[in-house]
């Protein structure tokens, strides 16, 4: 049932790459939400020769409640934007990467507004500011504007707004001497 959602979610937002999809379930090491030891090794893994990406390997639960849908969709969000460079130079390390898999749990939990999914939500939230870290605090104030004005848009008319974003972002910090 709830991997049916999680592929659902992905076709109506015009996400779902057969492709992809196969690559994820394919490459990904799995494990039960339950088991507390393993959820800070949740993420993608991008695994490099020099400068050239050789694949990608997700660390993700077994998709089971609405909170393992999330946390799906995040970490397939980023093989969805990475895939096409498989085995080609990239830099993984751009202030944008976590902006539209925070967008899209986002999406998913404004459509999925559970007690326990916006609780998990804000406890995510609480997260990124406690910990500061400067991409994360980028994608939740980027992320944040572009819900606000999300139709459905195409990933890569999304990823366009991000860079211009990220661009107005760094100019404003430079200007502000932030």
């Amino acid at each position: 049932m709830y991997y049916k959602k999680f592929i659902e979610f992905l076709k109506t937002h015009n996400i779902y790459d057969e492709e992809i999809v196969k690559y994820f379930n394919n490459n990904s090491t799995r494990f039960d939400y339950l088991e507390e030891e393993y959820r800070p090794f949740i993420g993608v893994y991008y695994m490099t020769e020099g400068d050239i990406l050789t694949k990608v390997k997700p660390m993700v639960p077994f998709i089971n409640s609405d909170k393992t849908v999330l946390i799906n969709i995040h970490e397939y969000i980023h093989l969805y934007l990475i895939y096409n460079k498989i085995n080609k130079p990239v830099n993984i390390m751009t202030r944008d990467r976590e902006v539209l898999p925070i967008f899209y749990e986002k999406v998913f939990v404004k459509e999925n507004p559970s007690l326990e999914l916006l609780k998990y939500h804000e406890h995510l939230n609480e997260s990124i500011y406690n910990e500061g870290q400067d991409e994360y605090l980028l994608a939740l104030k980027l992320s944040n504007e572009l819900i606000d004005s999300y139709e459905n848009d195409d990933i890569k008319k999304l990823n366009h707004k991000v860079k211009r974003l990220v661009l107005k972002d760094n100019f404003s910090r430079l200007v502000n001497g932030k």
